[in-house]
């Protein structure tokens, strides 16, 4: 942008320059501010329209990699490290649990620990590596009551001011 910007104003400058002579000093001055307007619509056009195809690409992408979140056929959660509350959970985990989004987005995931293990999964919780932590086995109760075991898989995420936990939790079948 800079270089075309130093350009535009070198090469049409010297063009007016060459008409000084041919042409009338007001429209030298008008041709002079009419190109340097032109100049700024023209790129700033071509600047928003760059710009736009950049955030349509970006938001396409964001879906992809949620849809890559959100249909994934285990069920996965992302917890807020500090308040060990929901932030989003996958359709597995709203399907095999038996609670809906809304419901999972306003529990801790404290709620789904059978009582004995939560001063471990507290313990364990903090003790996390930046990265992907493999886990212990864990009882998790569903929303009809139902005790289940999972292996847990964590991944801490870190953000602008917070830091998250991406958790995957498979079945134990017997």
């Amino acid at each position: 942008y800079v270089i075309a910007g130093i350009l535009w104003i070198a090469l049409s400058d010297k063009l007016l320059l060459a008409l000084q002579n041919t042409l009338d000093l007001q429209l030298v001055f008008f041709i002079s501010s009419v190109k340097g307007i032109g100049y700024v619509l023209i790129t700033g056009l071509l600047l928003y329209k760059l710009i736009s195809i950049h955030t349509q690409r970006l938001a396409e992408s964001e879906r992809q990699y949620r849809s890559y979140f959100d249909y994934n056929i285990t069920p996965m959660w992302i917890i807020n490290r500090r308040t060990l509350l929901f932030h989003a959970v996958n359709n597995a985990a709203i399907t095999n649990y038996g609670y809906s989004r809304e419901e999972f987005l306003t529990m801790s995931v404290l709620d789904i620990q059978v009582p004995e293990d939560i001063n471990n999964l507290i313990i364990n919780f903090r003790d996390l590596k930046i990265g992907i932590n493999e886990a212990a086995s864990r009882r998790h109760i569903k929303k009809n009551g139902t005790i289940i075991t999972v292996d847990i898989t964590a991944h801490v995420i870190t953000g602008k001011n917070t830091e998250n936990i991406m958790v995957i939790a498979k079945e134990v079948v017997d």
